[in-house]
């Protein structure tokens, strides 16, 4: 059974990048436009990973990170944080429990060798 993942950006061609990148890989990707939305996708779906744009409109992706560890269901998901504005965000968002970041723009090998690292696999990578 394909490992599910779960991809928060508000960003529309980077959602759907990162959606083709992680399906052509083997992964079940469900997708949400923003933290509120994601949030609530992640409740119902437990995914195996969650990534999240951490600037996004409304709830933002350390509203996502602390909602996601202090829900006992999703405490122990893995969460890589990603964003385009500096590693400011991302060490706040590293410090209140996401598990690793990515700079934006993603670079694709990068990615899935981050998203393998984190769910415990081997790092064999398909083309990107």
């Amino acid at each position: 059974m394909p490992k599910k993942i779960l991809v928060i950006e508000d960003d529309d061609v980077m959602r759907e990048l990162m959606r083709m990148t992680l399906e052509q890989n083997g992964y079940e990707v469900v997708t949400a436009a923003d933290g509120v939305h994601g949030y609530d996708a992640a409740l119902f779906l437990k995914p195996d990973l969650i990534i999240t744009d951490i600037r996004m409109p409304g709830a933002d992706g350390i509203h996502v990170v602390r909602r996601v560890r202090d829900t006992d269901s999703l405490a122990e998901t893995p969460i890589l944080v990603m964003t385009a504005f500096g590693t400011g965000s991302a060490t706040f968002s590293l410090q209140l429990g996401a598990n690793a970041f990515e700079p934006k723009p993603v670079d694709q090998r990068s990615l899935l060798s981050t998203v393998k690292r984190l769910l415990g696999e081997r790092d064999s990578l398909k083309a990107a």
